[in-house]
Formats: C-alpha cells, structure tokens, sequence
C-alpha cells in the first residue's frame, strides 16, 4: 500500500480547452461539502474513495499551456491519476453536437471548456442523490456534510482539510438514530442502506450500457426515473 504522505503527479494534455471547474462542478453537494475544496488560485482538491482505497486529488489548470496538473495522495492515487483524462470529459463525444440556434452557438463557445465527466464510482454518486431525493437541497447538503465528517475520514495529505466519504459497509453500518441525527428520514436512509448492500453489483454499471446499468440501478427498491 502507498504511502499516504507519498505524492504522485500527472500532467494531462487534452489538446482542447478544460474548465476543471465547471466541469466537475456537479459532483459538489453544496457550498461546505467536506470532499471538496477551492483555493483562491482554482485549485481544486477532492477526496475520492476509489476502488483501491480512500486518496486525495488536486487539479490545477495550466490554460497557458494548454495543460491540467495533477497531484494525489493516499492508496488511490494512481487509479485517480488513471483515470484523469476521463474525469474531465475525455469520453465526452461532442461530434454530434452541431447548433444551428445563434444562442446555442454562442453558449458552445463561451463553454468550450465544459464536458460531462466520469468519475467511474457509481456508489460515490448515488449515496448523495438518494439523500437529495423529495427534500430541499440545503437540507441534502447538511445531511451530506454531517454524515461525512462523523463516519467518513479524513482525506491522505490533506492535513484535515478535507473529507473522504464512508466505504459502503460504513454506510450500511450507520445506525437509525444517526441517520434521523443527520436529518435522513427512513425511507431514504433504508435505500442508502439497501444500495450499498449491493455496491458490487452496481458499480458494474459503469461497463454495462445504459438499458441495462439503469435496468440494475432500478432493481434497488427507493432507487427510480428521478435518482
């Protein structure tokens, strides 16, 4: 296992413009989420639970070079540092994208550095949508923020500035009154539990097309059309 105080680096030279920000922007769960940070120059930080174990990742834009550093940290570094080029978008195929509206042209332009990205950690992503279900964003994001700094850890090399979501046993393991605690009713709280009861099965989504990645995502009673 690496070192956590070990850093490892990676420069990706998409050949196109990248807006790191805006880009990974939607995997944000609120203005404090605990696995995200900015620093006053755009640096962006994230912890990551990967496949390989919890890591810290920062991004840095180099648009002058037409480049995007990056550096990680933990026993997931290398599977984030892999999986960079992706992250931000580099499966993201704009070939079929042709506007003819003068408005849709100008905002092709003005986001030419946007991309939908792939983080390829399915469990990452639907344990927050699920608390986002039939409730406020505010409170989602509370909840989120509470259950992370109570049952998650602290990201490698982030000296405690940063947050690692919990593993899915962890989150399976939450007792009733820690999710009522966080503001998680039970419904919600029974579908988190349920979902990473079977995190195997669903982060085989991320090969399956998608008929059938949402045809297993469905199976998980609580998870529907709008998770």
């Amino acid at each position: 296992m690496p070192d956590v105080a070990e850093v490892r680096r990676r420069t990706w030279v998409p050949g196109r413009p990248v807006d790191v920000l805006a880009t990974l922007g939607p995997l944000r769960r609120g203005a404090h989420d605990p696995t995200w940070r900015v620093d006053p120059d755009g640096t962006l930080w994230r912890g990551v639970r990967t496949p390989e174990g919890p890591a810290t990742l920062r991004l840095s834009s180099r648009p002058a070079l037409g480049e995007v550093a990056a550096s990680a940290w933990g026993p997931g570094a290398t599977w984030l540092l892999d999986s960079l080029p992706a992250l931000l978008g580099a499966g993201d195929d704009v070939s079929g994208f042709v506007p003819r509206h003068p408005r849709v042209v100008a905002a092709g332009r003005m986001f030419s550095g946007w991309r939908v990205p792939r983080t390829g950690l399915v469990v990452e992503a639907l344990v927050p949508t699920v608390l986002e279900q039939k409730v406020t964003g505010q409170e989602a994001y509370s909840a989120w923020r509470r259950l992370v700094r109570r049952h998650g850890e602290p990201a490698p090399g982030a000296e405690g500035r940063l947050w690692v979501a919990p593993a899915a046993v962890t989150w399976g393991r939450i007792p009733s009154w820690a999710w009522l605690q966080a503001g998680v009713d039970g419904a919600r709280s029974a579908t988190v539990v349920r979902s990473v009861r079977a995190a195997g099965r669903l982060e085989e989504c991320v090969d399956l097309d998608r008929v059938s990645a949402r045809r297993r995502l469905r199976a998980v009673p609580g998870v529907g059309v709008w998770t």
